[in-house]
């Protein structure tokens, strides 16, 4: 019981400095490019998941987002007013609303990722090998586990 209790004092503690911790990162890598272009964390999520998945009803991208219908279209309202995506039918369906990027969403979505990619990029160069090669196995682990599991909120709802 002793080795349990050690063992969960350790994890409350790596759980709140992680907690800290990945926002701040977060912060630091989007900051640039959404001071740049005025649009919000939220907003290019979701323009990158469009990238990822090309053109998508806009009921499958609250699912797949785990956002709900009315906050995916609000996101959309924003998305198409600023001409990063535009609004379709479905033509087997006309009463199906299909989203799709612009071509002014593309280049957005590529210099943010440029930016990303440049940021780990300085930070990696100050890693070794082994460090490098390190996070990205626990990167990966870390995917899995929360690709495979319902991890929200530790598979319990908040109170």
């Amino acid at each position: 019981m002793r080795n349990a209790e050690v063992n969960m004092a350790t994890i409350d503690a790596i759980t709140k400095e992680i907690s800290i911790m990945v926002p701040k990162i977060a912060r630091h890598a989007h900051a640039g490019t959404f001071s740049k272009i005025n649009i919000t964390p939220a907003q290019i999520l979701m323009l990158i998941f469009i990238k990822n998945h090309g053109q998508c009803k806009l009921k499958t991208l609250a699912k797949e987002r785990k956002i709900s219908p009315p906050t995916a279209t609000g996101l959309i309202d924003r998305l198409v007013k600023g001409s990063y995506v535009k609004r379709g039918s479905d033509p087997e369906d006309r009463r199906v609303v299909m989203v799709s990027l612009t071509k002014k969403g593309e280049n957005v979505v590529g210099r943010h990722l440029g930016a990303i990619q440049d940021l780990w990029k300085g930070v990696l160069i100050k890693l070794s090998q082994k460090e490098q090669e390190q996070y990205l196995h626990i990167l990966r682990k870390i995917v899995a586990i929360l690709s495979s599991e319902d991890m929200s909120y530790g598979g319990r709802r908040p109170t």
